[in-house]
Parts: structure tokens; sequence; C-alpha cells
């Protein structure tokens, strides 16, 4: 009897892809700047924000900023000649140009990685597709993406805010009623947050793998995951914990990379040598920033493909709950 794939499957083949193709790093890299799959950005975003009692994004970090200082303002400040100012017009307009070409290359590398674990689950494992095959392919597909990510980080700000708006009323002469208020809308935005972040991991793979447009894969995202709840709510909590791990490994590879700088620092203090402290400090960056993009970069192949991989099981085959698979063998 042929038995059913589970989710542990699933990690096995995203460890799998992750680890023996490094040609998909650089993908890791950039598509790591648009947020992990899953329920574990909202989750940790949310913590945030009920915490220091706003939306943590880096729109409404810009949106604070101008706002406070207008940029009137601050063209008045630098006192700028004619030529000064198309300068800074120029200036601009390369920065945004490049912000915009960084934009595009995480939300491809994104689709890339989607559908080089989408043709890696079809032929087997036995080939790999090449990166600029898949490169290609999610380029096609970049709008609706776009339009995805958009949509995910939309949902995110709006649960987020409510979650602050709801700690800040029960801060400001808290009643019961407060107090019940935000414990009620933080488990219903984390609850919903779940689901909805379920649902656009599934809609890139509709998108990316079955060419769906963008409104039907929504829609059949929604099928599926009505199909598989428990373990999408599985695997979710299991990434869970492996982002904790992901975190540790962090911290203790930050620790030991340090260490040759921290021993400069110390002989830096007793000679009173600014040049070593210094020297300590670019050190400490040279080796851990390698470090975190390495560790990164892999650590979102794996996140990617998994998900990739349990979408391609799920809407073709199915796949079983470990829990339940377990009881099942009992």
């Amino acid at each position: 009897m042929k038995r059913e794939p589970t989710y542990s499957d699933a990690l096995k083949a995203g460890w799998q892809l992750a680890w023996h193709h490094k040609s998909l790093w650089i993908f890791g890299f950039f598509a790591a700047f648009l947020g992990q799959m899953g329920i574990v950005e909202f989750l940790a975003k949310t913590s945030f924000g009920a915490t220091y009692l706003r939306a943590p994004s880096f729109f409404v970090y810009v949106w604070d900023f101008f706002t406070e200082v207008p940029a009137t303002t601050i063209v008045q400040s630098l006192n700028l000649t004619a030529d000064k100012f198309v300068w800074l017009i120029w200036l601009l307009v390369i920065f945004i140009g490049f912000g915009l070409l960084f934009l595009f290359t995480s939300v491809v590398s994104q689709g890339a990685i989607v559908h080089s674990t989408g043709r890696f689950i079809e032929k087997k494992g036995k080939k790999f597709e090449s990166t600029s095959v898949s490169w290609h392919e999610s380029r096609k597909h970049f709008w609706r993406l776009l339009g995805l990510n958009i949509l995910r980080k939309v949902v995110l700000v709006s649960f987020i805010s409510f979650v602050s708006w709801g700690m800040i009323n029960a801060l400001i002469e808290p009643s019961g009623g407060d107090i019940l208020l935000f414990f009620v809308l933080f488990l219903l935005a984390i609850g919903m947050g779940m689901i909805l972040s379920f649902l656009l991991v599934y809609a890139v793979g509709y998108v990316v793998l079955e060419e769906q447009s963008f409104v039907q894969s929504i829609r059949s995202a929604w099928r599926l995951f009505t199909d598989h709840w428990f373990v999408s709510l599985e695997i979710g909590f299991v990434f869970i914990v492996l982002n904790i791990v992901f975190v540790l490994l962090l911290l203790v590879g930050m620790y030991l990379l340090f260490l040759p700088s921290l021993v400069m620092w110390t002989t830096a203090f007793l000679l009173q040598s600014t040049a070593l402290y210094v020297a300590g400090i670019f050190l400490g960056f040279v080796l851990f920033v390698p470090y975190v993009v390495f560790i990164g970069s892999l650590f979102n192949v794996f996140t990617t493909s998994t998900w990739t991989y349990l979408f391609a099981r799920m809407h073709k085959k199915g796949v079983v709950s470990h829990l339940v698979h377990l009881f099942h063998h009992k």
C-alpha cells in the first residue's frame, strides 16, 4: 500500500532542495526582503505592533518622517542652488530607480524559487530546472506576484493596526470591557491573519505553477486551505519552532564571529587605540554579515520550497497530517 505524503516529506524535500541547489541562494537572499512565507512574519510583527503600539512597516516610518518634517522644510534647510537642486532630483530618481529594481528582483526571485521547486517535484528530484529558466518563467508573473505581496502587506498592517488600537484603548483608562476587547481583537487578528497568510502562500503557487489569474488564484487557494486546514496549521506551528532555532543560530553565530572583535576592543581599550577599535568593528561586520546572508538565504529557500512542496502535493494528491498519520498507524 502506497503511503500518503505528510508534511515531514515536505520538510525533507525543502531541505534537500535548499542545501543541494546552491544556485537558489541568490534568489533566497532577494526574496527574503519580501518577508517569509507562512504565518511567522505575521505573528512576529503582530507581537511587535502590540508592544510598540504601531504597525512595524518601513513605509509607516517613511510616512512619519515626511509628515513630522515637511519636505519644504527639508529643502529650505539644505539651502541649495538651482544646479545643486537639479542634482538632488537626479539623485532621488536614481535611488527610486534602484529601489524599483530591487523590488522587481525580490518579487521575481520569490517566484523563481516556487517555480524551481515545482519543476523539481514534477521530475521527482531526478533533474533540477535551470535557474535562468525559473527566473524567466517567474518574470512573466511579476504583476500578479507583486499584487499578492502588496495584498499580504496591506492585510498585515491592517490587522496589526487593529491590535495596536485595542492595546491603546486598554491602556488609557482601561475598563474590564476594554481589556476583553483587546484580547478578542488580538485573538481574532491572529486567527484571521494565519488563514490569510496560508491563502496568499497557496495563491503564489497557483499563479506560478498553474498560470492562474490574480482573483482565480485566491479563490483556488481558499478551496485548498479549507480542504487542508489542519495540515496548514500544523506546518505553520512547526515553522514557528524552526524560526526560533533560526534566531538561536543567528545569536550563536554573532557571539562566535564577534569574539575576535571583542579581543581587539579589549586591547584597544588597554592601549587607548581608536584605530584598533574601529578595526575590530570592521572585522566583526566582515565576518558576521556574510554569515547572516548565508543562513538567511538558505532558510528562506528552505521555507519557500517546503510550502511549495506542500502546495504541489495538496492540490494534486493531498497531504496527511503527521498527527493523523501517527494515530492511524496506532
